[in-house]
């Protein structure tokens, strides 16, 4: 057990297409003493691989535009654009998971994958840890509509040159954070433009 927390209790409050657990504890505080008893919900987590597909001989990035129910009630269009992402599966690695989402979300082959970093996106609320990844690909000039017919999926595969997506990057037209991560670190860390 950790040494900042104690008398651990969890309950599974919901289990459906995500599980939500009541987590009831005491921490330690930073100047030595104890918490009061805390209770919180915490969504499951899953493991996470995401790729920025990227075309170094054409200077293309693929994005795909996805249908988001996080966003039904928000101001913004429920379909955004995105990175490639998905669950990695209990018998893979996140590069194995990388390379597979990248086949199965945009038909494009993941080569010399690149490790960016891995990150908690929610810790507050969620268990969730993400493997951020960068691959080499070959891009395309048509429109792609992709996805896992199992799981409904409807994803809108496109290529972008660099400046596009700079654009769109810089006006506010991507809004997911993984998203924005990824397209961060490619300009100010791999590819400056």
């Amino acid at each position: 057990m950790k040494k900042n927390i104690k008398n651990i209790s969890k309950k599974t409050l919901y289990s459906g297409f995500f599980k939500l657990y009541q987590f009831t504890f005491n921490h330690k505080k930073h100047d030595g003493t104890w918490s009061k008893l805390v209770t919180r919900e915490i969504f499951s987590g899953a493991q996470v691989a995401a790729v920025l597909p990227f075309d170094p001989n054409k200077k293309k990035i693929i994005l795909i535009d996805q249908f988001r129910n996080g966003l039904i009630e928000s101001k913004h269009n429920v379909i955004i654009k995105e990175i490639v992402a998905g669950y990695i599966d209990k018998d893979e690695t996140p590069e194995e998971a990388a390379i597979r989402e990248c086949k199965e979300e945009t038909g494009c082959t993941a080569n010399n994958l690149k490790k960016i970093l891995s990150y908690y996106p929610a810790p507050g609320s969620s268990q969730s840890f993400y493997h951020l990844f960068l691959a080499e690909v070959n891009s395309f000039n048509e429109e792609r509509i992709v996805g896992n017919i199992d799981e409904d999926e409807d994803i809108l595969v496109r290529s972008y040159t660099l400046q596009e997506v700079k654009e769109m990057l810089d006006n506010g037209k991507i809004i997911n954070g993984l998203t924005i991560i990824a397209l961060q670190w490619f300009f100010l860390n791999y590819y400056n433009i």
